[in-house]
């Protein structure tokens, strides 16, 4: 047994420490890895034309038909739409505005004590609302003014619901009755 381990030992330190091939042949490795990917990727290439064309081809279809389909609105018409529609949203947010306050005024007959932050926090959205509401009157095709007057209706009402949330004091006067 030690003879065969003596016999393999003699034979890997015999054995040359780097293999390096009798001539160059990353020159033709390269040249066969390149040419598939380029012959695939053209084939690729023609396959996916038609169906490029016809997807451009749809969509144009589809955007001049649009176009076609909905009249378009002179300027003046349609700041009026958008004021009247302004108008409307401002309406729906007193009337649900008003309904939560009643609500509020009927259920939460005790004050508490956490109550006046949030009601100065509704108050200061309700001014910058009041704001943003005149500036879109004036420009009623601004984009991130109407996000902003939305955020505000938005943050109004849910500052009111959570404050029928809060706790109440149980030493209010309206505790006894």
């Amino acid at each position: 047994m030690k003879h065969n381990k003596n016999k393999l030992a003699s034979m890997v330190s015999n054995l040359p420490r780097e293999l390096s091939p009798p001539e160059g042949l990353w020159d033709k490795i390269e040249g066969r890895l390149n040419a598939p990917l380029m012959e695939t990727e053209q084939k690729r290439l023609h396959k996916q034309w038609p169906r490029l064309a016809i997807a451009s081809v749809m969509i144009l279809a589809v955007l001049i038909g649009t176009r076609l389909s909905t009249p378009t609105l002179s300027a003046p018409e349609a700041n009026v739409t958008l004021l009247n529609t302004l108008a409307q949203i401002q309406l729906e947010h007193e009337k649900q505005f008003a309904q939560l306050e009643q609500i509020n005024r009927l259920v939460n007959w005790q004050n508490s004590p956490y109550s006046s932050p949030v009601e100065a926090g509704i108050e200061q959205l309700r001014q910058a609302a009041k704001q943003i509401y005149q500036t879109l009157r004036q420009n009623p095709r601004e984009k991130q003014l109407w996000q902003l007057w939305l955020w505000t209706q938005h943050r109004q009402i849910e500052l009111l619901k959570q404050g029928q949330k809060l706790p109440v004091s149980l030493n209010s006067p309206g505790e006894s009755i």
